[in-house]
């Protein structure tokens, strides 16, 4: 059943974190409550190719050509995302969509994150929403206050031993093993929970949702773990429920999706999606469970070399802090 009133729901994910997985259990298409979403979200996708041609430049080297492109790709594809919510709201619909939180982010403070803290003095990107809108500290996106306390967060995490392998391997099948390994700067960016980390920060600051994983439901923000999505079907009847879903409709098997289907999408599309697309259900083996780090990275090295597999496992050990925080957060089953 829908919430009372409609809710704006935004899932707050990052690349390799099953969220591909998750919308498919949870079958928004087929919630009567809700607003069907085109590609299920991902409105801030336009702004990963702008991202990418400026990672390794500090904010200053930017061309004006280059800052243009940018401010007015952030300012269209938030447009699109208000629209689509006005559209869900004019029918008395709820909505749910999902974005990679590093997407959401401000230039100014990744530049900082590049290139040092006191590396630059330029007032943060703020797309244009209304005339008074405000930009709290901790606020690290390019969208305004009012418009992030529109939307109930939730953030899907998954362990970075998992993650950061895996989007390497992604880079490597998309743009070859020698342009991966040169592509430092783009990585610093990617190859990090800190994005998650600091917006979860900042809207439990905001909402006053408690910070612990004994959640009241409809406290916000609230922490899914891909473990979880898996292997417990309690946690996402729980989360159905604070949502607003039909917990009946949830789906943990369907059919896997056709050759026809498949040659139609993009080919960073189908890499990104390439095991749900080929699957008929939850894929066993997908967990951190059991997990050893040496032995992970011994996989690593065989797989990618010895200096990537350095950098996976920087990443990686670096990530731990911030995840292992998140998780302690996460939503769990009622009893």
């Amino acid at each position: 059943m829908a919430p009372n009133p409609p809710q704006k729901h935004l899932l707050l994910s990052h690349p390799r974190t099953a969220s591909n997985l998750l919308l498919r259990i949870l079958a928004i298409d087929e919630q009567p409550g809700f607003f069907p979403c085109e590609k299920e979200g991902y409105f801030f996708l336009p702004t990963v190719k702008h991202r990418f041609k400026t990672a390794e430049k500090h904010l200053c080297e930017w061309t004006s050509e280059e800052r243009s492109e940018l401010s007015d790709c952030h300012q269209s594809c938030f447009e699109a995302l208000q629209k689509h919510a006005e559209m869900a709201e004019s029918q008395g619909k709820s909505v749910y969509v999902k974005e990679h939180a590093p997407w959401l982010m401000d230039p100014v403070v990744e530049t900082r994150v590049m290139f040092g803290q006191d590396s630059v003095v330029e007032e943060p990107w703020t797309v244009r929403a209304k005339e008074d809108q405000t930009r709290s500290e901790g606020n690290e996106t390019v969208l305004p206050d009012e418009v992030l306390k529109q939307w109930c967060p939730t953030f899907l995490i998954r362990h970075p031993a998992l993650v950061f392998p895996s989007l390497y391997r992604t880079a490597v099948d998309l743009q070859g093993a020698e342009a991966a390994k040169g592509d430092e700067a783009y990585q610093k960016l990617e190859m990090t929970l800190r994005w998650s980390r600091r917006l979860y920060e900042w809207y439990v600051r905001q909402l006053g949702g408690a910070d612990n994983s004994a959640k009241v439901d409809g406290e916000w923000p609230l922490v899914l773990d891909a473990d979880d999505v898996m292997t417990d079907r309690r946690v996402l009847e729980r989360y159905s429920e604070i949502v607003g879903l039909d917990a009946t409709k949830l789906k943990f098997s369907w059919s896997s999706t056709g050759d026809g289907e498949i040659e139609r999408m993009q080919r960073f599309e189908k890499r990104m999606r390439s095991t749900l697309l080929a699957s008929a259900g939850i894929v066993q083996g997908k967990t951190s469970v059991g997990l050893d780090m040496r032995e992970e990275a011994g996989k690593w090295k065989a797989e990618f070399g010895v200096g990537a597999a350095e950098k996976i496992e920087g990443w990686v050990n670096a990530a731990m802090f911030d995840y292992e925080y998140m998780r302690a957060n996460r939503l769990r089953p009622k009893d």
